[in-house]
């Protein structure tokens, strides 16, 4: 009944609602008492008072992650730490749903803020197996296309908490549609005009056009937009958010012609706000996109020129990532080598 009333009161207490469904239903059928020992085999931690039994391997693995953040040896640690999430395969969900709040109930503590059971990466429809020779070492995927884009394809191309297909013709195509041509070309082109038309140092913005100002309202909405989506578990969504950023910077350019700005000194201003507003917008993506892919946003940190007026990108504030005007005018751009290099197909 303790349980029920948790899932009843709490409703995200098991995500995605799926799982919610499934962990209720089970629990509604009826339960049993769940024995805490073995007494069939003799590998696992002695029962202090029976040694001819052991504890059950899931109730001392679930010990753990109340007993590593400070539980019975460090009070503060584990106030600090503790009630925490937890972000499982579907697998063992019920062990986590079910037996863990209730082991945690008896014991008179905090249940887990939450419970959310993500999906399985499938290959031709079935579940990666080491025995079917359908597992795909990590490497083979990285030393090709690098850890970042790995990284991308993984949290944006697949719904997490759902089952996913991995498709090296689905990963190419997003690796050369959305990062090489999308996101590594806006970056490469931005920095590349400011070292060509302003001597490498970013322009101080004039008065902003209608055009300018939808692209910072677009670069706040994305960035409230992403912070909500990562509440709820859904990375894809908040990387769908961050990208209008980088479509809209590039519809933008296309739009605005610097190159055509740059022939006219009649124009001058106005190239620069332009250029201010692509360097802008890419020091938002840097941050929104830096625990995504830590890589290529520091390199683009450091070619913007943001690091000596506003620290390094791994302390900027992500939620304040939509706000407008941080860049500096004045920093100085330097070379950025193409952050997603063409991928050759074999």
């Amino acid at each position: 009944d303790r349980l029920l009333e948790l899932y009843k009161t709490e409703p995200d207490f098991v995500r995605p609602e799926s799982a919610r469904n499934e962990v209720v239903s089970f629990v509604r059928s009826g339960l049993k008492d769940l024995s805490i020992s073995r007494s069939a085999f003799d590998w696992g931690i002695t029962v202090p008072w029976d040694p001819s039994h052991v504890i059950y391997v899931w109730v001392d693995a679930l010990l753990n992650y109340a007993t590593a953040v400070g539980y019975g040896t460090d009070p503060a640690e584990f106030e600090r730490r503790w009630p925490a999430f937890h972000v499982v395969g579907k697998d063992i969900l019920r062990f986590h749903a079910v037996i863990w709040p209730a082991m945690l109930m008896a014991a008179g503590l905090d249940v887990p803020r939450g419970v959310f059971a993500h999906g399985w990466l499938l290959v031709g429809g079935e579940k990666m197996s080491k025995s079917k020779l359908t597992g795909i070492a990590p490497t083979e995927i990285t030393d090709v296309f690098g850890s970042d884009a790995y990284r991308f394809y993984f949290l944006s191309a697949i719904a997490f908490g759902q089952d996913g297909s991995f498709s090296w013709e689905d990963l190419s195509a997003r690796y050369q549609a959305e990062l090489a041509n999308g996101f590594g070309n806006l970056a490469s082109r931005t920095v590349a005009m400011i070292s060509k038309y302003f001597e490498g140092v970013v322009p101080a913005p004039a008065a902003y056009s209608e055009g300018d100002l939808i692209i910072q309202k677009i670069v706040a909405d994305a960035a409230t937009t992403a912070d909500a989506a990562i509440e709820r578990f859904r990375t894809d969504e908040a990387i769908a958010a961050i990208w209008t950023i980088v479509d809209a910077l590039n519809g933008y350019i296309t739009e605005n012609e610097p190159w055509a700005l740059a022939k006219d000194e009649s124009t001058r201003e106005r190239l620069g706000t332009v250029l201010y507003t692509a360097a802008e917008g890419l020091r938002a993506l840097a941050v929104l996109l830096s625990p995504v892919m830590p890589e290529s946003t520091s390199k683009l940190w450091v070619a913007l020129g943001a690091a000596d007026g506003l620290g390094a990108l791994v302390s900027q504030p992500i939620r304040e990532a939509g706000a407008w005007g941080l860049l500096p005018a004045g920093a100085t751009v330097t070379p950025l080598t193409p952050l997603f290099p063409r991928v050759e197909q074999a």
